[in-house]
């Protein structure tokens, strides 16, 4: 995988406060070789009354593309839930798929929504698991807590417990208009899974292809970013939604969760730069540039001979000058950050809404809009401003609704995360990042480091 750090500004006017904005982009190599891991996948399937009809026929009919498409040494686990939960197919390999399939095709729809429940037994069964194994779940819904465990903040806890003791990761898939999308998202993003949005029923199989697909093809797992400030820089904080823990040596750690083959990734910080102090044109304290950030990345990269632990270490330095004329701005990380800006300012928007203060929400989307709109000689801004337009517009016309809501947290999610791969399952127009490829993209000019070059640590498994 290649890691390629970026400043979208690298050098600074001395003796000045500064806004600096780091990014870093993650590039996982091409996969061609065959999975070697073994993969254990759980459906957790809302088979509650609501989801009656066309909903519960092709969420089956996905479930059932699940089934086809697994290898030999996979396993295969399906619950359902209702008021309560059942297991239809224990964990184990399927040997018999036209069965299995037939017991998916048996599924009827009845009773409330016990999703806690349904969560919990899937997790037993991907307990089963042997060490080693991949442990993956597809939990769909299509209601809101309504029956067991119904309190958020508990569930999103037994969800993240999962991970940590487990490692389980879980996908969420909300259908219809409504599932509590708040709740799916986090647990999604607590895991490190992803977060699916369908409104209409045809939606569903592309989806559960989308998330095996992706299975089947990792390139790098467990991707961390350690980071550290140093003396130059103040109050750093993350633009994206990734998991985040303290270390016990003072560094913070992001979970970037998993990239498939040739997938991208960008995630940005925002930082205040300290005044670097420079006399008679020269630096005070360093030529080479002052420390901003300590930055290691840590990540098991899967290759044809084996999983291989990696190592990518960085200090990030900025130089200071008395010129203005020096100090340019790189536009591509300006882009970026303004498009993980927008997925913020998206859900900032929809907690006022929920509040019932339009007159904030539109206040708020005018700020941003004119913000972006007034960057000069930054392109590629359409995949910020053009979010925040629609749903001001969807504002302005009166017809926000528990769809608009769910479609707006879908694209808020997605902005943070900004991964090329990940399933677009909205009806708006495509982002632009996401149709890169190694092939087609824009190749921003990377940091000039003056550190040694990167340090490299292999551990095979």
């Amino acid at each position: 995988m290649e890691i390629k750090p970026y400043l979208d500004y690298e050098t600074i006017l001395a003796n000045t406060h500064q806004p600096i904005h780091f990014a870093l982009k993650f590039e996982a190599e091409a996969t061609e070789a065959v999975r070697k891991q073994a993969l254990a996948f759980c459906v957790v399937l809302d088979r509650s009354g609501s989801m009656l009809g066309a909903a519960l026929e092709r969420a089956k009919e996905a479930a059932a593309l699940v089934v086809r498409n697994l290898r030999t040494e996979d396993q295969f686990a399906l619950v359902v839930f209702d008021h309560e939960a059942n297991t239809v197919f224990p964990l184990q390999a399927v040997t018999d798929k036209a069965a299995v399939t037939q017991q998916i095709k048996d599924i009827q729809a009845r009773g409330a929504t016990n999703l806690t429940g349904g969560w919990m037994l899937g997790r037993d069964e991907l307990k089963k698991a042997e060490p080693g194994v991949i442990r993956r779940m597809m939990l769909l819904s299509d209601g809101l807590l309504n029956h067991g465990i119904a309190e958020p903040e508990l569930v999103e806890s037994i969800v993240s417990a999962g991970l940590e003791s487990d490692k389980i990761r879980t996908s969420t898939l909300g259908f219809g208009d409504g599932y509590d999308e708040d709740l799916l998202s986090n647990l999604a993003k607590q895991t490190n899974g992803q977060f699916y949005d369908a409104n209409h029923a045809d939606k569903l199989p592309a989806i559960f292809e989308s998330e095996l697909d992706g299975l089947q093809n990792l390139s790098a797992q467990n991707i961390r970013v350690r980071i550290k400030s140093l003396d130059f820089c103040d109050n750093l904080q993350p633009l994206g939604s990734q998991p985040e823990v303290a270390l016990p040596d003072g560094r913070r750690e992001f979970a970037m969760g998993d990239l498939v083959s040739e997938e991208e990734q960008v995630v940005c910080w925002a930082m205040d730069g300290l005044p670097i102090p420079v006399v008679d044109g020269k630096p005070v304290v360093s030529l080479e540039g002052e420390g901003l950030l300590d930055v290691e990345v840590l990540y098991d990269e899967i290759r044809e001979d084996g999983i291989v632990s990696e190592t990518f270490h960085q200090v990030i330095r900025v130089k200071a000058t008395q010129d203005p004329a020096e100090v340019k701005p790189n536009g591509e990380v300006i882009t970026w950050t303004s498009i993980q800006q927008s997925g913020k300012t998206l859900s900032e928007v929809t907690q006022l809404m929920d509040a019932h203060d339009i007159d904030g929400a539109l206040d708020l989307l005018k700020t941003s809009i004119d913000r972006l709109q007034a960057l000069e000689g930054v392109n590629g801004l359409e995949d910020a401003i053009n979010p925040l337009l629609r749903l001001r517009k969807t504002i302005q016309r009166g017809v926000y609704n528990a769809g608009t809501r769910k479609r707006a947290c879908f694209e808020s999610s997605q902005a943070l995360y900004m991964k090329t791969a990940s399933h677009w399952s909205s009806d708006a127009p495509l982002p632009k990042y996401k149709t890169s490829t190694r092939n087609v993209k824009r190749k921003p000019q990377g940091i000039t480091f003056l550190d040694p070059a990167p340090d490299t640590e292999t551990d095979v498994q």
